[in-house]
């Protein structure tokens, strides 16, 4: 085996990091270069923490339709809020699953002539309390406790790249920075229409973002990782484990010797139930044209020479001179709806057609 075709997520123990640093570096840096992707525990987020936080997931979707439409984003031009089953679209094709996206409160402070990314910062639109109790403070709480994990995180992975621990968060993270993360429920095959597919979320890497956390709240399989070698690898749910992985905001600034892994999630199999994910997006900056950073050469000369993958870089040019337009001209493509409403001009001028797609038959 090449460490292209790799069969399986390494588990990392977080823990380590403090009893044998030099250790968990190295298997770290193996997981950057030659996956993408690792699984990590003894994380501190405890599991009665994480049980409660799927059981607000959970009530937030038995919601009648009703309650959870009052915070559809429709009605902000921040793309957070709730999404209905199959109003997202990954490569063209609808994605079978509803979302709930929310982010670090923040008031909304753009105006009429200001960077458009800025439209993207504002407030969470949240279900009434009385409909979901303590809904509200658990996930922020989630919120609060991902973004230290993923901070920890990044400083030992500028580490495990031959970097300082503050390297990255320094130079492409603003202080007080608005990040995203979202509520996930695929349906079981079963609980669709046949003409829907089994597509949960198609193949892509995470856009503009340099770590992503992800939750997976039940037991169910779904989510894929593509080896570099092009062959679909499964990553089970392992309790009270994230799985983490590679944006491509941290991919390009790292001179790719980091991998942005392509991956997918399929709806669950017919008798199982839905499937419930949290993830948890750490956002490089967008308020500048970002310059990648230096890295050591005995670390460059490890970068993959081929990776295969499914996954196209969508407006990947514009990126490299304006990491906010590229993050606007993202949310108008998967949520043409939105795009519609808020941004029909910008959406125009970069050919992305924003119809709603189509919720049903």
């Amino acid at each position: 085996m090449t460490t292209t075709d790799f069969t399986s997520i390494p588990v990392l123990d977080l823990a380590k990091a403090s009893s044998d640093k030099a250790a968990f570096l190295a298997e770290l840096q193996h997981a950057l270069i030659h996956i993408g992707f690792f699984y990590v525990k003894g994380h501190g987020i405890t599991p009665e923490f994480l049980g409660n936080l799927t059981k607000q997931t959970v009530g937030f979707f038995d919601l009648p339709l009703d309650d959870k439409l009052k915070t559809d984003k429709i009605h902000s031009p921040t793309f957070l809020g709730y999404s209905v089953q199959g109003n997202e679209i990954t490569k063209d094709k609808k994605d079978n699953r509803e979302q709930f996206d929310f982010a670090n409160e923040l008031p909304a402070s753009w105006t009429e002539g200001r960077h458009i990314h800025e439209r993207l910062t504002g407030p969470n639109l949240w279900p009434d309390e009385d409909a979901l109790p303590g809904f509200r403070q658990s996930i922020l709480s989630f919120h609060e406790q991902s973004q230290d994990l993923a901070e920890t995180l990044t400083r030992l992975v500028a580490e495990a790249l031959g970097l300082e621990p503050n390297a990255l968060l320094d130079q492409y993270v603003l202080p007080g920075q608005q990040h995203r993360a979202k509520l996930i429920k695929y349906p079981a095959v079963d609980q669709l229409d046949p003409r829907d597919g089994t597509q949960g979320v198609g193949p892509h890497r995470d856009t503009a973002s340099l770590l992503t956390l992800l939750y997976q709240a039940n037991d169910l399989p779904g989510l894929q990782v593509q080896n570099h070698a092009g062959a679909w690898i499964d990553a089970p749910a392992i309790p009270n484990t994230f799985v983490v992985n590679i944006g491509t905001g941290l991919e390009y600034l790292v001179q790719n010797v980091a991998i942005a892994t392509t991956h997918r999630v399929l709806n669950p199999p017919p008798g199982r139930g839905p499937r419930y994910s949290i993830p948890f997006f750490l956002g490089a900056r967008l308020d500048k044209k970002l310059t990648p950073i230096d890295i050591p050469q005995r670390i460059l000369d490890q970068r993959p020479q081929t990776v295969v993958t499914d996954s196209g870089h969508q407006f990947g040019q514009v990126y490299q001179n304006d990491p906010g337009l590229y993050a606007v001209l993202n949310r108008i493509s998967s949520h043409r709806d939105v795009g519609a409403r808020f941004y029909a001009q910008l959406a125009q001028e970069h050919g992305i057609i924003t119809s709603a797609p189509s919720t049903g038959y």
